[in-house]
């Protein structure tokens, strides 16, 4: 009897079923990591990145950063500053500090002693009525403070007024400095010096020290 003409049909579909089971048979047997997945995900649809939304290099690849490094966190901003403390408040406590004309007179009425600076020479032309003679260049001024110190009796905090001749003179505030290394911290430097006093028609006293 002739084959019936569906047989080459019935056939591949059996040899089809037959590698079909196959595949189940050995997919079961397979690790779980290499099962076949046979349908998708309705909840999980696959998706490819567009070229504009595929990652580029990890971060830190390049610059030597770990790419487990945790991101850097932005410093955080600066805490409320403390208000500077203004330059009068300052200076008035440092032991060393200007005065004024006025400021010099107001010490000199209230018995406060004066340093001159400057050199017996000019001390001796005149000077601050009462001065005592300290000139910071000469090889005698550890002697005449000596004196000076065992005549006054000055303590650590009790004001001390120095000058020179103002201006551009800066033995009043060598002299300070060398007071202040002896542990005096009350130490009031006269501004514009004798050439102010005199300006200013105060007690003056001539003659050497």
């Amino acid at each position: 009897m002739a084959p019936s003409p569906r047989s080459p049909a019935l056939h591949f579909l059996a040899l089809a079923g037959l590698a079909a089971a196959a595949a189940l048979i050995a997919n079961a047997l397979a690790s779980p990591a290499r099962h076949l997945a046979w349908r998708r995900s309705a909840a999980a649809p696959l998706a490819f990145p567009s070229p504009t939304e595929r990652p580029g290099p990890q971060a830190g690849a390049d610059s030597g950063q770990s790419v487990l490094a945790p991101p850097a966190r932005p410093a955080p901003p600066p805490g409320p500053s403390r208000p500077a403390a203004r330059a009068e408040e300052v200076a008035a406590s440092s032991p060393i500090r200007e005065i004024s004309s006025g400021e010099a007179w107001e010490a000199f009425k209230s018995g406060v002693p004066f340093l001159d600076a400057r050199r017996r020479a000019e001390f001796a032309e005149g000077h601050v009525a009462g001065a005592w003679c300290a000139p910071v260049w000469e090889s005698d001024l550890d002697e005449r403070l000596l004196s000076f110190k065992a005549a006054r009796r000055p303590g650590p905090e009790d004001a001390i007024v120095i000058y020179c001749s103002g201006g551009e003179c800066r033995d009043s505030h060598l002299l300070a400095a060398r007071l202040l290394d002896e542990g005096y911290g009350h130490l009031l430097i006269y501004r514009d010096g004798f050439p102010d006093w005199l300006g200013q028609k105060r007690p003056v006293e001539t003659g050497q020290p």
